[in-house]
C-alpha cells in the first residue's frame, strides 16, 4: 500500500511504492500523485487523473508528513473526526465564516489517525520477564 502524504501547501499526495536515486543529482526522487478523498468512506486514494510530481530527497524531511490513508477506520477517531465537523459547521453557520483554525483541525486529527493506525501495525511486546521479580 503506498503512502499518502500532506505536502507543505496542505494538498495530499499519493506516494508511489518505488522512488528511485537520481545518479546525477545524487539524491532520491519520489513521484507523487494527488491524492483524494472519498467524501462517504473518508480514504485516500490516488487520483487516476491528478497531477503528478516529483519529489527530490525524501518527502518526510521536505515538508511532507504521512498520513493515514483510512482515516476513519477507528471508531473513536471517527467519532471524534464528526465531533469536530459539526462543531466546525456549527461555527460556520453562527458566524458566516469557517472557523479561523479549521484546516489546523483538519490536519490534527490526520495525524491522530496516523498515530492509531501506527499503533494497530505495531508488533506487541512481550510481556516482561519474570525472572528476579519476587
Amino acid at each position: 500500500m503506498n503512502r499518502v502524504l500532506r505536502g507543505p501547501d496542505g494538498r495530499h499526495w499519493d506516494e508511489e511504492e518505488f522512488d528511485h536515486f537520481d545518479q546525477e543529482a545524487k539524491q532520491w526522487v519520489a513521484a507523487l500523485t494527488a491524492a483524494v478523498q472519498d467524501p462517504d468512506t473518508g480514504r485516500w486514494t490516488a487520483d487516476p487523473h491528478g497531477e503528478r510530481i516529483m519529489v527530490t530527497g525524501i518527502p518526510d524531511r521536505a515538508g511532507y508528513t504521512e498520513v493515514s490513508a483510512d482515516p476513519l477506520h477507528e471508531p473513536c477517531i471517527a467519532r471524534l473526526h464528526r465531533l469536530v465537523t459539526e462543531l466546525a459547521a456549527d461555527f460556520e453557520q453562527q458566524t458566516g465564516a469557517p472557523h479561523p483554525h479549521a484546516t489546523d483541525l483538519a490536519h490534527a486529527l490526520e495525524d491522530v489517525a496516523l498515530c492509531a493506525e501506527q499503533l494497530r501495525h505495531r508488533r506487541p511486546h512481550p510481556p516482561p520477564s519474570r525472572r528476579g521479580r519476587r
